[in-house]
């Protein structure tokens, strides 16, 4: 079957005050589009400004947003030449998985299987070194993530703050700095719009959070980490992760939430 002709569409002029920033967002997708693939050169300072209808300098520091995601590299008089995604900077990520009309969710089961195994660390070791008064603020944020009243945004971002405070429950400071670098990514526009997209709600985990919960106050260690397995599966087969996925992918998920 042949391939639909890819549609290109027009670079528009900015219309926001710091127009290189528009710029760069406009070529960032163009690259991620593969209008731009990897190894081809971006079009001279002179086209760009004149299809953007901007100045020359405004193009210029848009390159550099580019070159700082790691997406171009630049070389005098040789203009500014695409590299391979995956050599980009992690902040790439959300725009990879969700801009324009796309949401690629292969890119979103990858990322989940990255962050599963990460997360279970993390957690694990925040019940192990837990203490009793951090219980409470374990159970606020439960709490928001189970209102009714919150808009679903509000409470992803509860969501967020508990691995925040879980990884301060480590006393380890590198989980500490990567945990608050994840909550910045997840609270970004694009995974943002993801999960409004993929209409994802986090009432789902709750009762596996009440589980670890009772278990912690009950002293039942191993019980605790042993639900916080079924939260880290349940949440890596939600359906941000399985949109797409075959049947018995489905069906795991599915005997994941009834345990």
């Amino acid at each position: 079957m042949a391939e639909s002709p890819r549609v290109v569409l027009a670079f528009r002029p900015p219309v926001r005050r710091r127009l290189h920033q528009a710029v760069a967002e406009q070529l960032r997708d163009a690259i991620l589009d593969g209008r731009y693939p990897a190894g081809a050169k971006l079009p001279p300072e002179r086209e760009l400004a004149e299809e953007f209808k901007v100045n020359r300098t405004s193009i210029r520091e848009a390159i550099k947003v580019l070159e700082g995601l790691g997406l171009v590299r630049v070389r005098q008089g040789a203009g500014a030449t695409v590299q391979p995604l995956i050599d980009g900077s992690f902040e790439v990520l959300g725009p990879m998985i969700c801009h324009g009309e796309r949401v690629d969710t292969a890119l979103v089961r990858e990322m989940v299987e990255v962050m599963r195994p990460l997360l279970f660390e993390m957690a694990r070791l925040a019940i192990e070194r837990s203490r009793p008064q951090q219980l409470a603020a374990l159970r606020e944020l439960r709490d928001r993530i189970a209102d009714p009243e919150l808009s679903i945004e509000a409470r992803f971002a509860a969501v967020r703050d508990l691995q925040v405070l879980l990884s301060d429950m480590t006393q380890n400071r590198v989980w500490q700095m990567l945990a608050r670098r994840m909550r910045a990514f997840l609270a970004s526009d694009p995974l943002r719009e993801t999960r409004r997209r993929l209409r994802r709600d986090p009432a789902r985990i709750v009762m596996i959070i009440d589980a670890c919960l009772e278990a912690l106050e009950a002293g039942r260690t191993d019980d605790a980490i042993e639900a916080l397995r079924r939260l880290i599966h349940l949440v890596g087969e939600s359906e941000l992760a399985a949109n797409g996925a075959p049947p018995a992918a489905r069906a795991r998920r599915r005997a994941a939430t009834k345990e």
